[in-house]
């Protein structure tokens, strides 16, 4: 017979990361990071951690920043039985019962009045543990306290503390390629397109969303994105992100004009109207639901098929968020697009990239972009290598046939780094012919000059000069660089 603690049952892996956690803390450590990617079901298990703590007697607080988490946390609760004490403003809680959960900043706002209740928890879980917000309880919190932070992207930059000035460790068992293998998130096709951000500001450490969004305003970015939609993956559900409530209210009205069933949702719409709007987007196959921030994390609907980022970010973390909302699976979905009008793949990396999470704060390493093509038939994005696009079979060995070429940029489906070849390992007629060939850019897709310069071999030298057919030649110079001299 079930009882009401049996009634979420775990993977495999939400068991392996609760065991792992349950290990360090035996070995000593007391303040631990839970790392599971978005869409893992971080709240499942924290949630059984806690049932299990308060069964034996003791006192748990689950502390959240955002009323969706906060919703969120209390459903996982009532599924094993429990009844936690909110605390929210203008809430009076009974601070003796066993089991709470708060927003952090009503938390904060009360941690003089409540320091002894926040002392006297044996379990404390912070949800979405990355952010600076929940640093100011940790002085509050007993020496010899359980505590529990739960994030995707236990990332932190800039002057924001590290998180090894709490936490004592990591725990992260399964990352986000995995759970696509498994079959527990879906896989995105990928897309996207340079966007200008020179001149733009930062302000701590994020682009300026005033500037953002009238930069995307001046270049008319909302054609691009509606023309693109309708291009690549026309009547899915969206979900899109804006830089500032303005951009979003701008998007929705061009999306609106276009005729696509769009609506925007913002902090400044009142609960009535924000629930009326999820009702709607969850009901409606072809639903594009623009906004900012607002759901960016506990926000659950398995249904979204697209996502559009109409902003660009120098956060890790939101990128993830942002385009994790996507990855949940259904019945009949399993993969998902990503449309990206603000350089953040080539920022941030695939959002499907495996990472190894670490507490330390790291310099971010640029990445290096391997060589590609643009096929000129569907415009996927193929590794130099290629000879026929395995999308459309487009064969790239016959004569090029024109393209037309629209007033808007075409998104081009970004590849795989895993499946891309580095033009190291080409012939020098393969790196002659990239070398004339131009991209949807107009560039060549190689660089001549680079690969004159990475030969150490006179005779490759004078053989790549022959398939280039110039004019001038190079010879050695310094046994590293090759200089000019007219062969006439």
């Amino acid at each position: 017979m079930k009882t009401h603690f049996d009634m979420i049952e775990l993977r495999e892996y939400q068991t392996e990361t609760i065991r792992a956690i349950k290990n360090s803390m035996k070995g000593g450590n007391r303040k631990v990071v839970l790392c599971s990617p978005t869409g893992s079901g971080k709240t499942v298990q924290f949630s059984h951690m806690v049932s299990e703590h308060i069964k034996r007697g003791g006192r748990a607080l689950v502390v959240t920043d955002r009323i969706e988490l906060m919703k969120q946390a209390n459903g996982a609760f009532s599924k094993l039985g429990l009844s936690p004490e909110l605390i929210t403003a203008g809430s009076k809680p009974d601070l003796t019962l066993g089991c709470h959960v708060a927003m952090v900043e009503t938390l904060a706002i009360r941690a003089e009045k409540y320091a002894n209740f926040i002392a006297s928890r044996t379990m404390i879980i912070f949800d979405e543990a990355h952010r600076t917000a929940f640093d100011k309880l940790m002085p509050y919190i007993a020496k010899d306290t359980f505590v529990i932070g739960a994030t995707a992207t236990p990332h932190r930059s800039g002057a924001q503390a590290s998180m090894d000035g709490f936490y004592t460790d990591i725990v992260q068992t399964i990352d986000t390629p995995q759970l696509i293998e498994l079959g527990f998130l879906a896989d995105a096709d990928t897309y996207g397109i340079e966007i200008d951000l020179k001149g733009i500001k930062k302000v701590a450490g994020e682009y300026d969303p005033k500037q953002l969004a009238a930069r995307y305003e001046e270049r008319r970015v909302f054609d691009g994105v509606i023309e693109n939609y309708n291009r690549i993956c026309p009547n899915t559900k969206a979900l899109a992100f804006c830089s500032n409530i303005d951009s979003a209210v701008s998007l929705c009205t061009e999306m609106r004009s276009a005729g696509l069933n769009a609506r925007h949702l913002d902090s400044t719409h009142s609960p009535d109207l924000r629930n009326g709007t999820l009702h709607w987007f969850k009901h409606t196959n072809n639903a594009i639901l623009v906004s900012v921030g607002i759901l960016t994390t506990g926000f659950d609907e398995p249904t979204i098929e697209t996502i559009i980022l109409y902003r660009a970010t120098t956060s890790l973390p939101l990128f993830l968020q942002m385009v994790g909302r996507g990855s949940r699976t259904t019945e009949t979905k399993k993969r998902f697009t990503i449309l990206d009008f603000g350089n953040n793949v080539k920022e941030h990396n695939f959002w499907e990239a495996e990472r190894i999470w670490s507490l330390e704060k790291k310099p971010r390493k640029k990445l290096d972009v391997a060589p590609v093509k643009e096929c000129p038939k569907c415009h996927a994005m193929l590794s130099v290598a290629v000879t026929v696009c395995k999308y459309c079979n487009h064969d790239f060995k016959q004569k090029k046939e024109d393209v037309p070429k629209g007033e808007f940029a075409h998104l081009v489906l970004l590849p795989k780094p895993m499946l891309l070849k580095t033009a190291s390992g080409l012939t020098l007629a393969e790196k002659a012919r990239l070398c004339k060939t131009k991209g949807s850019d107009g560039k060549p897709v190689i660089k001549w000059a680079w690969v004159l310069h990475s030969l150490t071999d006179i005779e490759q030298a004078r053989e790549f000069i022959s398939l280039m057919g110039f004019k001038r030649g190079w010879e050695f110079h310094n046994k590293k660089r090759y200089k000019v001299f007219d062969n006439g």
